[in-house]
């Protein structure tokens, strides 16, 4: 089997309108071919390369590729919120690595009626910087205190509500009721709350939580 139809075959197996990651294609080629790992690379994007120019993918942008739906009124171009999720927030085997915070977060929990034009996330694929915006994909990632993983990112998040460090205007009156609720729903474990808590030495979050505790 050579490299095209490795690569054809990675293709094969994504699903329509789901966003296609170079790096995932080179991780399974180099699971088949460790040696020479440059020049299969490189082969790599002249491979992609040919498959746009036959309709095969498209490029979302440098590195992101996806096979796109088509109906009547032709092909629909890729979901960019599917984009972040995969590069941010969860791994393809569902781990979760990143969470939505700030505005967006207070939006959808009824905080605030402020719709922003950024998204704020938190995530563990922020190694390089203290905080990076991606313009293309309208997001600001920042680097978490402690790494992100499916047990903690929800009480991260709730901290993140508590804390509200980019002052965040509160449009509501039931703060509690709401944090309370985002409580419940997600079945967190006060205990645990407590002991992240601690771990964050955040006054302020320590505060509130003994207020709710009451």
């Amino acid at each position: 089997m050579n490299y095209s139809e490795i690569v054809l075959e990675y293709i094969n197996k994504c699903n329509l309108d789901d966003p296609i990651f170079i790096e995932d294609i080179k991780k399974y080629i180099k699971d088949i071919y460790s040696k020479n790992e440059k020049k299969v690379f490189k082969n790599i994007n002249v491979i992609l390369n040919r498959m746009c120019k036959k309709n095969i993918i498209k490029q979302f942008y440098k590195g992101i590729y996806y096979k796109p739906t088509r109906n009547i009124f032709g092909e629909m171009p890729l979901d960019k919120n599917k984009v972040i999720v995969k590069k941010y927030i969860k791994d393809e085997h569902g781990n979760i690595k990143g969470y939505i915070t700030g505005a967006k977060l207070f939006n959808q929990l009824g905080l605030t009626t402020q719709v922003p034009n950024i998204i704020n996330i938190i995530t563990n694929e922020c190694k390089n910087y203290n905080e990076y915006k991606n313009e293309k994909l309208g997001v600001v990632i920042k680097q978490p205190k402690s790494k992100i993983n499916n047990e903690n990112y929800k009480y991260l998040q709730l901290f993140d509500i508590i804390n509200n460090k980019d002052h965040i205007n509160i449009e509501v009156e039931n703060v509690d009721e709401i944090i309370y609720k985002f409580i419940k729903e997600n079945n967190l474990d006060f205990e645990k709350i407590i002991k992240y808590a601690r771990e964050t030495k955040n006054k302020k979050i320590l505060e509130k939580l003994y207020v709710l505790a009451r």
